[in-house]
């Protein structure tokens, strides 16, 4: 079931990867490729958090992605960045979470890209934060209104992207449904991400 979803992960990010508009969507792309010509990872154990319940109600239509993804979410190693362990109120914790799929600290290691899903529940304000990777943002399902560097928020729903580049400040407003984001870092993918401001 986990080669299922990163062949997925293959597929989709292949499918992006070519194109001048965001050039680190090539490195991801071979990153993963190699993953699923090699062998099958190990099965990591389960880590649940409180935020797969949120997962019941996600329609994944006809996206191949998201449906490989909900079909293994259970028995995935869910995280959650420390810093905001320590610093974001017990709201935010419950509903916020991800798999960290590839990566330096990943199912599947790499020091080249570091790449995963995200899920955020309804009404969250994710609050400004920096890291220094280069990092994309793919919205598997619901709407998000993300902010970059140039402080203007954008719009995004199923299908759209959002791109920051490193050390630029983002944050995100999630809508009124259950996100599911495929995020993806480039370059110095060992340093968390922290919150700003």
């Amino acid at each position: 079931m986990l080669a299922e979803l990163l062949h997925a992960l293959a597929h989709f990010y292949e499918a992006r990867a070519g194109t001048d508009e965001i050039p680190m969507l090539d490195t991801v792309a071979e990153v993963l490729i190699g993953i699923t010509e090699g062998e099958s990872p190990t099965a990591p154990e389960p880590g649940p958090l409180p935020v797969v319940r949120l997962l019941e109600g996600v329609d994944p239509g006809s996206d191949g992605l998201l449906a490989a993804f909900l079909s293994v979410a259970p028995d995935l190693p869910w995280t959650q960045t420390r810093a905001y362990v320590d610093s974001l109120p017990a709201e935010f914790l419950d509903n916020y979470g991800y798999v960290r799929l590839v990566g330096s600290a990943g199912v599947v290691h790499s020091e080249r890209a570091s790449i995963g899903i995200g899920v955020w529940g309804a009404g969250l304000r994710y609050p400004p934060h920096v890291h220094p990777a280069e990092e994309t943002y793919h919205v598997l399902a619901g709407d998000v209104e993300f902010r970059g560097a140039d402080g203007v928020y954008r719009a995004l729903g199923p299908g759209d992207v959002a791109h920051n580049g490193p050390s630029e400040p983002h944050e995100l407003r999630f809508g009124d449904r259950t996100c599911v984001v495929a995020w993806a870092w480039t370059g110095e993918i060992g340093v968390d991400a922290r919150l700003v401001g």
